[in-house]
C-alpha cells in the first residue's frame, strides 16, 4: 500500500480517538527517524500511551516502540519544555490538516501544532503563538516558520464539519470544477475518495456540473455528510488494498478491519516508496480483476435471460392464447373487470392495474 497520509476527514477520525488523552500527561518524547516521533502518554483510567506523529503524513496510537540510541536537537528541546507537561486539549483546526495539542506544565502553557500537509511540521509555541522550536524552518510564500518568530495559520479553506445548506449552495453555485465529486474533493475539502463516497451514499450523479446540483442533491450531500460525522465519532479501521479508511465504503469489500482506526492506520510505513512500474502493475491487475467479475457478472445474465428465453418458448401457445383472451376481454370490459377475470386462471399470480402487467407462474 502506498498511502500517503491522512485526509481532512481521516484527521478528524484521528483526533476523535485522541480524546482519550485529554487530561492525561506526557512522559517522554523519542525521536524514531528523521521525521518521525513518538510521545509516550499516561492516559487517565488508561495508563501508557504511545502516540506516532508522522508530520506531513499521519498520526495514530501505536503499540511499537524503538528508542534511537541518541536523541536529537529538537527532540531533546521538547522534553524540557513538555515532559510531564498536562494535556489540556487536543483539536483539528477547522477542517485543515493540522492537530493542536494545547499543554500546560508548571503554569507554563504551549501549543503542539503537527501539519499534516505538504512536507509537514512539527511546532512547539507559547501560548500567544510564539515559535519556540520546530522540526523543520520552513519559507512560504505567505508566511515563514522559524524560531522567535510568531506562527502564522495557513489560509482557511471551507470548514466541511460545520457545513450547511445555504453555504455549500454558494460554493458549488460558483464552482468552475468539471463535476460535482471534484468541487466537493478541492472546494469543500473532502478530498478524492470521500467526494465520491459521499455521492454514491447521496444518491446524485457525481459527474453533474456543480452548478447543475439542484436542492435535493445539495440537502442530501449535506446529510451525509452529517452521518459520515457521526460515524467517525468512533471511527474503526478498514484496510482495503489502496487505503485505509474510517469506515466500510459502500460497495467495497476490505482486506481486514480493525476495532480502531489508528490500529489500521499504524500498519502504514510512512517512509516506502513504490516505484512507478510497481504502481501500473497493481493497477492493470485491478482492471483486470474489475473486468473479469463484469464478465462473470454478464455471463450469469445472459445464462439467466437463456433459460428465460427457453420456458417462453416452450409455453408459447399457451401465452398466445392468454394475450388473445386478453385482448378479447379489453374490447369489453374495463381493466378491473378484465382483473377479476384472469384471476380466475390458475397459472395468474398477480395482475398489476397501474403498469398493466401480468405475473404469471411458469
Amino acid at each position: 500500500m502506498n498511502k500517503k497520509g491522512l485526509s481532512s476527514l481521516e484527521v478528524a477520525a484521528i483526533v476523535n480517538e485522541l480524546q482519550s488523552l485529554v487530561k492525561g500527561r506526557i512522559s517522554q518524547v523519542y525521536h524514531q527517524e528523521k521525521k518521525e516521533l513518538l510521545f509516550q502518554m499516561h492516559a487517565p483510567d488508561e495508563g501508557k500511551k504511545l502516540v506516532k506523529l508522522v508530520p506531513g503524513k499521519y498520526l495514530c496510537f501505536t503499540k511499537k516502540k524503538e528508542v534511537p540510541l541518541k536523541p536529537s536537537s529538537f527532540c531533546m528541546q521538547l522534553r524540557k519544555y513538555l515532559n510531564n507537561a498536562f494535556v489540556k486539549r487536543i483539536y483539528q483546526k477547522d477542517s485543515e490538516r493540522i492537530v493542536i495539542f494545547e499543554l500546560e506544565r508548571s503554569k507554563e502553557k504551549y501549543l503542539l501544532i503537527l501539519e499534516l500537509y505538504s512536507k509537514g511540521n512539527l511546532i512547539l509555541t507559547d501560548d500567544k503563538l510564539m515559535i519556540i522550536g520546530a522540526l523543520e524552518s520552513q519559507l512560504w510564500k505567505e508566511r515563514t516558520v522559524k524560531v522567535k518568530m510568531e506562527y502564522v495559520f495557513p489560509l482557511s479553506s471551507f470548514d466541511w464539519k460545520n457545513i450547511n445548506l445555504s453555504g455549500l449552495q454558494k460554493i458549488l453555485k460558483k464552482s468552475e470544477k468539471k463535476n460535482l465529486a471534484t468541487a466537493l474533493a478541492i472546494e469543500v475539502g473532502l478530498g478524492g475518495l470521500y467526494a465520491e463516497e459521499v455521492c454514491k451514499l447521496s444518491a446524485v450523479d457525481s459527474q453533474k456540473l456543480p452548478p447543475d446540483a439542484d436542492e435535493k442533491d445539495i440537502k442530501q450531500i449535506v446529510k451525509t455528510v452529517k452521518d459520515l460525522l457521526k460515524k467517525i465519532e468512533k471511527p474503526q479501521g478498514c484496510v482495503y488494498e489502496e487505503q485505509i479508511t474510517p469506515f466500510p465504503l459502500k460497495g467495497e469489500k476490505f482486506s481486514f478491519e480493525t476495532e480502531t482506526y489508528s490500529e489500521a492506520v499504524d500498519t502504514l510505513n510512512p517512509f516506502k516508496t513504490i516505484s512507478p512500474y510497481e504502481r501500473k502493475i497493481k493497477t492493470l491487475e485491478k482492471t483486470i480483476r474489475e473486468q473479469k467479475e463484469a464478465l462473470e457478472s454478464h455471463q450469469n445474465k445472459i445464462d439467466l435471460n437463456a433459460k428465460k428465453g427457453e420456458l417462453i418458448y416452450e409455453k408459447y401457445t399457451q401465452l398466445q392464447k392468454l394475450l388473445e383472451i386478453v385482448k378479447e376481454l379489453r374490447k369489453t370490459k374495463e381493466w378491473k373487470e378484465v382483473e377479476k377475470e384472469l384471476k380466475k386462471e390458475q397459472k395468474i399470480k398477480t395482475v398489476n392495474l397501474k403498469t398493466r402487467k401480468i405475473i404469471l407462474d411458469l
